[in-house]
């Protein structure tokens, strides 16, 4: 589990057993927000994710399709940043460390099916 910063949100990898990984926001105000889009910034890495889901306090995003973000995940940074965005615009930004997300991440990849 990667840790939120802010104690009302909860960013996690997990397995799906149709999708294999997948990255997690949890957050009670993600449905009432609207929140679809979402900007991360790891490193170097800096993409903007169309995210899943209609849970109202949950959204996701499969890692086999987007590769890059799981790079980003394990590659030993320290710190990531996502920026929600609504109509174009930043609606709001938080932070969550990724210390030890490699090794976290490895062995939940481990014991978590490969999508066929």
């Amino acid at each position: 589990m990667i840790d939120a910063s802010d104690i009302e949100a909860c960013y996690m990898v997990r397995c799906d057993a149709k999708n294999g990984l997948i990255f997690e926001i949890g957050d009670a105000t993600v449905g009432e927000n609207g929140l679809r889009l979402a900007r991360f910034e790891i490193g170097r890495y800096k993409e903007t994710i169309r995210l899943d889901g209609n849970s109202p306090d949950r959204r996701t995003v499969v890692l086999s399709r987007h590769p890059k973000l799981l790079a980003a995940l394990t590659s030993g940074a320290d710190f990531a940043t996502m920026f929600a965005l609504k109509a174009g615009e930043i609606d709001y930004s938080t932070g969550f460390e990724l210390t030890g997300a490699r090794e976290q991440i490895a062995r939940v990849a481990k014991s978590c099916p490969t999508k066929p």
